[in-house]
């Protein structure tokens, strides 16, 4: 229990004692009480200085998500671990499917046990393993989209070994190239365009199933005939290779590259839609609906004036995720984030005003990836 000031108030947070009308007795809002936005602005408009919250109660909130976090964390870094070990082209031992296969088993029983706790983690960025990283992200993404297609056990199995192989290709092509600081030559924009078929020459002569040699060479082909290697388009396009094409690119627009601005994940989102016919459409609907209109990681501004995170989407409300509050009214960051369901009926009243530019969240998104690395 702590005292604080009237304008650090934001809803979702539990008072510790009554609060009396100025100069009475009467009770305005009983200790026990979770503050609404409309009960907050109350308390403003009396003159109320401070009240006293419970922290206690906001513990409780998050308890089974503290105690997940650090089982998920690990085992997300161990899969980019193995895949990095797996894969490198300096190594003696040569992987094989069945190994690759058991990697993508672990990421399926990840995403079953908690997918938005994951999917906050892969947002949190390791900047020295961005191959590894990108295609344990993108396998994490695709086995979602998968599992809102229907695809069974074995499908999601087959489509994650592919998505941790997609860009195998890459370790074909000299490390300097593909970790430039700098734009690109014409000379090695072309060597670049020729990852996927590289890819898919290593997968075979290691033996791979042909759909998964088909998705490292066709997850850069476009439905509009737009991509590469090979121009192809639409239904000449694998299905898992479609898949690949969305998750691939959204991970990459969201993750930090030395030559280009790092998008936020409403921006990333953006740009998929505003390029929808480079995309199969049952593919993207199938991604919107689990990024939903606020994707996972976007930092947002609560008509309130509190900055707020992203931290689990409702697919049946999706213009009211859940979200974390980190910054109050006056730009001060609080030193207990605060959870506020915005589709529960109480915080009726609060809404998303609008997302941070690109500016505004890179300069934030540090320090909350920071702390969202204790807390979800």
């Amino acid at each position: 229990m702590k005292r604080i000031k009237t304008s650090q108030l934001t809803p979702g947070m539990w008072l510790a004692e009554d609060i009396f009308l100025p100069n009475t007795t009467v009770t305005l809002i009983g200790a026990g009480t979770e503050l609404t936005l409309e009960m907050i602005r109350r308390i403003e408009s009396l003159g109320i200085e401070t009240v006293r919250i419970d922290e206690a109660e906001e513990e409780k909130k998050d308890e089974k998500e503290r105690q997940l976090l650090p089982i998920l964390a690990e085992k997300h870094e161990r899969v980019i671990s193995a895949v990095e070990e797996l894969i490198d082209p300096s190594a003696d031992q040569s992987f094989e499917e069945e190994t690759v296969r058991n990697l993508a088993d672990d990421l399926l029983s990840q995403v079953e046990m908690d997918p938005s706790l994951l999917l906050n983690l892969t947002h949190i960025k390791a900047y020295d393993n961005y191959l590894f990283s990108h295609s344990v992200n993108v396998a994490i993404l695709t086995l979602m989209v998968g599992e809102v297609l229907g695809y069974t056990k074995l499908e999601l199995q087959e489509l994650g070994t592919a998505a941790l192989l997609h860009d195998l290709g890459m370790l074909s092509i000299p490390q300097e190239i593909w970790q430039k600081p700098g734009p690109l030559s014409p000379a090695e924009q072309e060597e670049i365009r020729k990852h996927p078929v590289y890819g898919e020459e290593l997968l075979r002569n290691k033996g791979f199933p042909e759909e998964v040699l088909k998705v490292a060479r066709e997850h850069h082909e476009r439905y509009d005939g737009s991509g590469y290697p090979d121009g192809k388009r639409e239904k000449e396009i694998s299905f898992k290779a479609r898949i690949l094409a969305v998750t691939d690119v959204y991970d990459a627009c969201i993750s930090y590259r030395p030559y280009r601005e790092q998008m936020t994940p409403q921006e990333a989102l953006a740009q998929l839609l505003a390029e929808k016919e480079k995309y199969d459409l049952v593919v993207l609907n199938a991604f919107v609906s689990v990024m939903a209109i606020y994707p996972i990681g976007s930092l947002v501004v609560l008509n309130s004036g509190e900055v707020a995170k992203v931290i689990r989407v409702s697919k049946n409300n999706p213009f009211r995720p859940e979200v974390r509050i980190y910054l109050d009214r006056a730009g001060n960051i609080l030193e207990q984030p605060l959870r506020v369901n915005l589709a529960d009926e109480k915080n009726h009243t609060l809404y998303i005003d609008k997302t941070l530019p690109a500016e505004e969240h890179k300069k934030l998104a540090a320090v909350i990836d920071e702390a969202s690395r204790d807390t979800p």
